[in-house]
């Protein structure tokens, strides 16, 4: 097990890329910490570790609070004896307004709040731990958005830039105390759970109607939005979230490390999309269409 004995905190720990490296940790012998905003994904997660024999312990943590931030460490510590491990995972994800709309500025400070000040409240509070035991690792979750980002994306692009650039700035900064300071940029990533949405919103019958129809989509999909004809997962980053937290990556820090399959590597970002699944998409959406109509009636 490569982090036999580690104590971890994994933020946004309740859902996605979160919940992936808390589990891959987990695996790998870590004591994980979970926070994240919301309970029952927290407790989803928990009980995912520990039915896999892991360990694990779970705070509610809204990182753009610094009061959470602080308490969070704190909770690991007291729960564990210690900290060697902080995955600053937890982001939100804004491409809602123009430059020069009026009413950007709200949604500007909401997104730096948890993309980056939620970031260095997380480390502020973990380094003097990680400086009683002689070091640790420090990984932040960036994005390819620093580099190639959308139309209305600029303020999630500065925000993911902002990461990378103050982690090599961290990585002289903490090197002296041998905590190590890394980034990981995910490409596209397949996330969506779409048939838990169905079935909060319309029940379990569609659910399952979703899922014999329909629930093969979005992961076929995904295997275009890149050279490499795979879907990235959740897993793949905690795989590489694991190497970082390692011993063997010991000689490593300041850098930032692109899991894309290829996406950056491309001029144009997507593969050609097979008509095939073209005409089943514009189904799915139809179905969609169909239950919205059945809502509103």
């Amino acid at each position: 097990m490569r982090l036999k004995d580690k104590v971890a905190i994994v933020t946004g720990a309740g859902r996605g890329i979160g919940r992936g490296i808390a589990r891959v940790f987990a695996r790998e012998g870590a004591k994980v910490i979970l926070a994240a905003r919301t309970q029952e994904q927290l407790d989803r997660t928990l009980k995912e570790i520990e039915s896999e024999g892991g360990t694990a312990s779970a705070i509610k943590t809204d990182v753009s609070v610094t009061q959470d931030v602080q308490r969070m460490v704190e909770f690991a510590v007291e729960t564990y004896g210690q900290l060697n491990v902080l995955v600053n995972n937890a982001g939100i994800g804004w491409f809602g307004y123009n430059i020069d709309d009026e009413n950007m500025e709200e949604g500007y400070d909401r997104l730096m709040a948890t993309n980056l000040k939620g970031i260095w409240m997380g480390i502020h509070y973990a380094v003097p731990e990680m400086k009683k035991i002689g070091g640790g690792s420090i990984i932040s979750i960036s994005s390819v958005h620093a580099w190639n980002s959308w139309i209305r994306g600029s303020a999630y692009a500065a925000s993911k830039g902002g990461i990378i650039a103050g982690t090599r700035a961290l990585a002289v900064e903490l090197a002296p105390y041998m905590i190590r300071v890394n980034a990981i940029s995910p490409g596209s990533i397949y996330v969506s759970e779409p048939e838990e949405m169905v079935s909060k919103r319309y029940g379990e019958e569609y659910k399952k109607e979703y899922l014999e129809k329909f629930g093969d989509i979005p992961y076929e999909r995904q295997k275009y939005a890149q050279p490499l004809p795979v879907a990235g997962t959740p897993e793949d980053i905690g795989y590489c979230a694991v190497y970082l937290a390692s011993d063997e990556a010991k000689f490593v820090t300041g850098t930032n490390i692109t899991v894309d399959g290829g996406a950056t590597a491309k001029l144009a970002v997507s593969n050609e999309i097979p008509p095939e699944l073209r005409e089943r998409e514009q189904e799915m959406r139809k179905w969609f269409e169909s239950l919205k109509q059945k809502e509103q009636h």
